[in-house]
């Protein structure tokens, strides 16, 4: 009895307190010397641990929170009074119909905008078919002019090489 009149007052909280605070402490300082391998690290890590045990037996003595009723300081809370207030009931109600207006205008709101978007991307996508077959064309007839010049200048380096044997006399 005398313990836990210890422990309810402002002096067995504070010692309470302080227990906890360096016991983690020990507890901690004791992991960190056996996961660096330091030495002594087995005996902190016995004490942190066994300071551990001594934490949760001092715990048992600890008084439980209060449980505060809090619907007697907020009426609201209670279930009992969630029916309508009958002097606030139409305003209540006026809200709850305007708060209902807001949502279906706002659903109504994103609905066209989604719309839009989608046919902003679908007017996106032909445009860009549209410019990949532009590019696609132009590129082959690039392609058939590149061909030609170089079939060209092939046949113009073939009759160098051959005037050029033809002098030589090869």
């Amino acid at each position: 009895m005398k313990l836990s009149k210890f422990f309810s007052s402002r002096t067995g909280k504070r010692f309470y307190n302080l227990c906890y605070c360096w016991g983690a402490c020990l507890v901690i300082l004791g992991a960190v010397f056996k996961i660096a391998h330091m030495p002594y690290d087995n005996l902190l890590l016995m004490i942190g641990l066994f300071t551990e045990v001594f934490i949760f037996f001092i715990s048992g003595f600890d008084e439980p929170a209060r449980e505060y009723k809090w619907e007697r300081v907020f009426p609201l809370l209670n279930d009992k009074n969630a029916n309508i207030n009958p002097n606030t009931g139409v305003a209540d109600t006026l809200v709850t119909e305007k708060y209902l207006q807001q949502l279906k205008r706002l659903e109504s709101n994103i609905g066209k905008l989604n719309e839009t978007y989608e046919a902003q991307i679908k007017g996106m996508t032909e445009h860009a078919k549209s410019l990949n077959e532009m590019n696609s064309e132009e590129l082959k007839k690039e392609t058939e002019k590149m061909a030609a010049y170089i079939e060209l200048l092939n046949k113009q380096y073939s009759q160098m090489l051959n005037a050029m044997n033809v002098k030589t006399g090869k």
